[in-house]
């Protein structure tokens, strides 16, 4: 059952937006608005909009909109009835006993169904039955206590093992398919979605078991497996050991490619080591990590998929407002060679050498290019020069500029002038960009005549409801347009929040006029409506915010 749309409205008319969306990025205001850079995707330039009157928030850059509800969803990764009841809980609201629903049930199901799975794992690897993996587990220097700390598990070379265990506590096959622990084998039937591996559960912030990632014991690939997605797992949003990381009192985390790694730094006391669990660092997870640690030092493999990775993961920190260093991991393929080999002092001596992003990008230019000749010099010249101007601090931008003249033998003063006028080349193409995606973002480029003017109606009926209007739902091409129209007296309540927030960031100022509303009605019916038609409505909008004419100079 759905939340009473007077309860919604009360949560957003209560929430102060500012101060809720500075918990994850910095908005300064400009004009009317507020602007930061969106906690949602990478971006160095702000096109993440707030107006905290409407208690609304849409980025011009991913398209994201909404009131508070939909920005908490988005940024604690929650469904909206955990969303609403957070909220709720934060403003002190006594939640209505109707609102509950089935959605937060289910995830508490899954939740439940996971951890009777990771019992049955935990207590099969003490077995006769997990002698094999407790051997190998031996073999690769993993000890029983944090073993036991992790939960550790073995899945057994049955084919019904989680099947048999868990239907006896009233588990069914539907059940075991949501929770990702059971697959369809080659002739139709149900098998259990781990054979023959060691199994990590993966812990969400909270301590509880969202998931699980099973290494293959002997040849099986893949080496890795990990959990189907589900409402309590998403790879992409979650980190392995990020709910032990998160208590630490180390000023910074250590990043890391699979979840053994992470869990041999554990072990050898490096308890701010998170994983990935062999995938690429996603925006989602910088984000994660810059809500917990300022500083994150990257120690991914030293092979070319890790170097990849670790370039990509620097630009996601840097936009993510997290400082990152780069690990070396000399003599070793990933940490836990290096821990097996060194010890927890050698990779503690390691730390400290280790390099700030711009450092490590310097020296992996410097890598790339051959400085003995003047070709190689120039190239290294021109992609130190490219990589300075990014810098946001002068005084940075100064130093490293400083620093590659020492490095080349020429005049720091002419790298330093280089490195500023391609930044100031850097600034202008922003702005440029910036206000061109204010007017009309490239995703919307095809939009029609039709759906151009359907927008304005409904911000029109939108901002004032008084309007009457002859439209109907059926007037509307879109899915998108049909449903606000149809639920305008409860925008911020439904799925087409997003395409509200958008409307009202972009059509900012609207002349309150019936007028304007028959012409943007006469453009949706119209059966020969010109090619140029989006863009003399645009127009025409455009003159009414310069002039602000009264209703007839509308027309």
């Amino acid at each position: 059952m759905a939340f009473p749309n007077a309860f919604l409205d009360e949560i957003t008319a209560r929430t102060d937006m500012i101060a809720l969306v500075s918990l994850y990025t910095q908005p300064a205001r400009k004009g009317t608005r507020w602007f930061a850079r969106c906690p949602f995707h990478s971006e160095k330039t702000p096109s993440f909009s707030i107006t905290p009157e409407s208690g609304l928030f849409y980025c011009f850059g991913c398209q994201a909109g909404g009131g508070p509800i939909q920005f908490v969803m988005r940024a604690e990764n929650l469904e909206f009835t955990d969303a609403v009841k957070l909220l709720a809980e934060r403003l002190g609201l006594e939640v209505p006993e109707d609102g509950e629903t089935g959605l937060r049930v289910r995830r508490e199901r899954l939740i439940d169904i996971n951890r009777m799975a990771a019992r049955w794992f935990y207590e099969t690897l003490g077995g006769a039955e997990g002698k094999p993996c407790a051997d190998y587990m031996q073999s690769r220097g993993i000890r029983p206590d944090t073993a036991r700390r992790f939960g550790l598990g073995y899945a057994p070379p049955r084919w019904e093992g989680i099947i048999a265990a868990l239907s006896k506590q009233g588990v069914s096959t539907d059940e075991l398919f949501a929770a990702g622990l059971v697959s369809r084998n080659r002739r139709g039937g149900v098998s259990d979605a781990f054979y023959d591996r060691l199994m990590f559960p993966i812990f969400d912030l909270r301590g509880l078991v969202a998931g699980f990632s099973g290494r293959a014991l002997g040849d099986a690939t893949p080496k890795y497996k990990n959990s189907a997605e589900s409402p309590v797992y998403k790879k992409r949003d979650i980190l392995y050991g990020a709910h032990i990381a998160r208590k630490t009192a180390r000023p910074y985390w250590i990043l890391v490619e699979g979840n053994i790694d992470a869990f041999m730094l554990h072990q050898a006391g490096f308890d701010n080591a998170v994983a990935t669990c062999g995938t690429a660092l996603t925006d989602t997870q910088a984000r994660l990590i810059a809500r917990h640690t300022g500083e994150l030092v990257l120690a991914y493999d030293s092979d070319e998929a890790g170097l990849k990775a670790t370039q990509k993961a620097v630009v996601l920190c840097e936009a993510a407002g997290t400082r990152a260093r780069v690990l070396n991991l000399r003599g070793a393929k990933d940490p836990d060679d290096f821990i097996q080999a060194h010890g927890a002092a050698g990779f503690e001596k390691l730390l400290a050498e280790s390099q700030n992003h711009i450092e490590y990008r310097l020296s992996l230019l410097e890598s790339q290019n051959q400085l003995g000749g003047d070709a190689g010099k120039l190239d290294y010249l021109r992609g130190a020069t490219a990589l300075l101007a990014a810098l946001p601090n002068r005084g940075e931008r100064e130093l490293y500029a400083m620093r590659v003249a020492a490095k080349l033998g020429i005049d720091s003063k002419a790298v330093s002038r280089d490195v500023e006028t391609a930044s100031r080349k850097r600034v202008r193409a922003a702005d440029k960009a910036y206000e061109t995606k204010l007017v009309r973002p490239s995703a919307r480029d095809t939009v029609t005549a039709a759906q151009s003017a359907a927008e304005m109606a409904l911000a029109l009926l939108l901002r004032f409801p008084e309007l009457e209007t002859s439209l109907t739902a059926d007037d509307f091409e879109t899915e998108a347009h049909k449903r606000l129209f149809e639920n305008r007296s409860a925008p911020l309540s439904g799925d087409a929040a997003p395409l509200y927030a958008e409307l009202m960031a972009r059509y900012e100022t609207l002349p309150n006029t019936a007028v304007a509303l028959r012409d943007c009605e006469r453009r949706m019916k119209s059966q020969s409506v010109p090619e140029d038609g989006e863009d003399s409505l645009m127009a025409k909008y455009r003159g009414y915010k310069e002039t602000k004419t009264k209703e007839g100079g509308w027309l």
